[in-house]
């Protein structure tokens, strides 16, 4: 994949770790570093991961919320 910013062809490196997913959740939605230019994008499609990212965080925000509920209401 050709780097969206700086239109390099050297291979994209795979981010291992993010503080907004973890270890996780740059595997998910395949977020990618490029080593000439840091910029980060999705190793397949080539495009910025922020809608990606924001899903990601909504549902993992939800999916959070609703198990502090059970949890505090006894269940």
């Amino acid at each position: 994949m050709q780097c969206p910013k700086c239109n390099n062809d050297v291979l994209a490196n795979p981010v291992g770790f993010t503080w907004w997913g973890g270890l996780i959740g740059s595997k998910i939605i395949n977020h990618v570093q490029c080593p000439a230019c840091s910029a980060r994008f999705n190793g397949k499609t080539g495009k910025d991961n922020t809608g990606a990212i924001a899903i990601y965080m909504a549902v993992v925000g939800i999916l959070s919320f609703g198990l502090l509920f059970l949890v505090f209401r006894g269940i």
